[in-house]
């Protein structure tokens, strides 16, 4: 099945930058008045930027085609040297993207496009474990508000915008995540983040018809830089 193949690739993906991070342990720098984690600084603040890589376990395309926005503001609370916490407040973008070439007596080949586009403002909180000064991981789990959503189809022979009252998605929906960090230089960190939806983000019965086989769910790749102060 899809969905277990993705979920089986992604979460390999994620942990093989896990071991990557934490081989970054043999040659972090000691603490210094400037560490950001592992020091004495008990709440950190900044700006987040990046982008995700997305699919929608559910319907019948597969690969992390779809490309979108993740941007807003975190906060950090550092527990004590080796565990801390975080909240975000987050604008992502996440759905579905699918361009096949068909063959048709008519139209000869043509290309046909499949795109679900879905906005959300997103909350994750997450609770991390310091590996060094430098190098972090975490689990956690986001809420998400959906403030938009546009699906549509094309091809040669007609144009279709889905009727989003018709076929709704859930407005509020719960993923669960992974992530890992490093800090780059001063305040610069990369983060890299696994998120899958822990609730369904489109009932099968709300699906148009040919267009899924079972409850939807969000699956994610994220990719972004933090600036810390």
């Amino acid at each position: 099945m899809k969905r277990s193949s993705s979920l089986c690739h992604a979460v390999y993906f994620f942990f093989t930058i896990c071991i990557l991070l934490a081989g970054n342990v043999l040659w972090a720098q000691a603490s210094d008045d400037n560490s950001l984690f592992g020091g004495e600084r008990t709440f950190i603040g900044g700006l987040v930027l990046g982008g995700n890589i997305t699919q929608v376990d559910g319907d019948y395309l597969n690969g992390y085609h779809k490309f979108g926005l993740n941007a807003g503001a975190v906060a950090y609370v550092n527990f004590s040297p080796k565990v801390g916490t975080s909240i975000e407040l987050l604008f992502s973008q996440k759905g579905s993207h699918s361009v096949s070439t068909l063959e048709s007596p008519y139209y000869g080949s043509y290309f046909a496009k499949y795109t679900i586009r879905l906005n959300y403002a997103e909350v994750p909180v997450v609770l991390h474990y310091y590996i060094t000064e430098k190098t972090h991981i975490g689990i956690g789990a986001a809420y998400n508000l959906l403030v938009g959503s546009k699906e549509e189809y094309n091809d040669a022979s007609y144009n279709t915008v889905v009727d989003d009252r018709q076929y709704p998605f859930e407005r509020h929906t719960i993923d669960g995540l992974l992530s890992a960090s490093r800090v780059l230089w001063r305040g610069l960190v990369a983060n890299v983040r696994f998120q899958y939806s822990l609730t369904t983000i489109r009932k099968f019965s709300n699906i148009p018809p040919g267009l899924g086989f079972e409850n939807q769910k969000n699956n994610m790749l994220t990719f972004r830089l933090m600036y810390l102060l």
